[in-house]
């Protein structure tokens, strides 16, 4: 699983209709060549809809999703055009996790986003909750313990906004696992036009669709002590190269993350930091600094930083 790949992902909707579904039904949704997905059983409830023991795989055998319970509550045109984009968010989660994407799924992610944002500008709200959740990328592991991304059109005429926080976050066989958080959460806002573009880009082909320009209100990620918090703009496309995003940024314990890196031996990691902390704003356990990341180099108050 690759080290940096973007805890971005961007789907939703739900609820209409019927009772339970039969037992292990194969969920007609993606084409084939996409992804599979199955579940051991559906309910639709006051609570929106709710499946149990989900699964999502890709077509190279090596990468799955599997969640104990996911609960979409939303609205969507149809039964079968609610399914599809609690399917589609799932298939996001898997891909924005390990950074995999599939042309084949493009076209169909394109048109859930559509859904979506026919579906936020007649005032509807989205809402997901994904319990217990295993990723598995070839021999790396990542389990969740719950995560959950909202989303409403209530940010401006012309934009949307949104929520994703991860918590009970734990690593197998990830590269420099030490250094990643165990839970994490953002607030953004997006134009709402451009909403399908993100979500193909994510899941679809990484670098066909054009950029989607994000406003992050707030961001955190904690590990331990360590807690890194900002605020920003970034313009995402779905492959992390060419992403950039521009804001500032505050570590609180930045001394125990140097000792991680150490430890780790990523030693360019380890001497990046030094140097941010040498050209940061100290306060108590806090340093704070102005930053910029773009072509893969992050800059700390005009400072490029050697961490790769």
């Amino acid at each position: 699983m690759k080290q940096n790949s973007p805890f971005s992902l961007h789907l939703l909707g739900v609820v209409s209709l019927c009772a339970i579904a039969p037992a292990e039904t194969a969920l007609a949704a993606p084409p084939a060549g996409c992804a599979t997905v199955h579940a051991s059983s559906e309910e639709d409830t006051p609570k929106g809809l709710i499946y149990h023991d989900l699964s999502v795989s890709a077509p190279n055998g090596t990468t799955s999703l599997h969640v104990k319970k996911l609960v979409f509550a939303g609205r969507a045109s149809s039964a079968q055009a609610t399914q599809d984009l609690a399917q589609a968010a799932s298939l996001l989660l898997v891909s924005a996790m390990t950074g995999l994407h599939n042309a084949a799924c493009t076209q169909w992610l394109t048109e859930q986003g559509k859904q979506v944002v026919a579906g936020l500008q007649s005032g509807a709200a989205y809402d997901l909750t994904w319990n217990n959740a295993t990723i598995d990328h070839g021999a790396a592991h990542v389990n969740v313990a719950t995560a959950r991304y909202q989303m409403q059109g209530a940010a401006g005429p012309h934009t949307s906004s949104a929520s994703l926080s991860m918590s009970g976050l734990s690593f197998h066989n990830v590269a420099n696992q030490q250094l990643l958080p165990s839970a994490a959460q953002a607030t953004f806002s997006l134009p709402t036009a451009e909403i399908p573009a993100l979500i193909s880009a994510v899941g679809g082909r990484s670098t066909a669709a054009p950029a989607v320009h994000a406003t992050i209100s707030n961001f955190e990620a904690s590990e331990g002590t360590v807690r890194l918090q900002g605020h920003g703009q970034a313009t995402l496309t779905g492959d992390v190269a060419a992403t950039s995003a521009s804001g500032h940024l505050e570590i609180t314990n930045l001394e125990e993350l140097i000792e991680k890196a150490r430890t780790a031996r990523q030693m360019k990691l380890a001497a990046g930091l030094v140097l941010g902390r040498l050209v940061s704003h100290r306060s108590g356990e806090q340093n704070t600094w102005d930053t910029t990341w773009t072509g893969g180099v992050l800059t700390v108050n005009g400072f490029p930083l050697p961490i790769k």
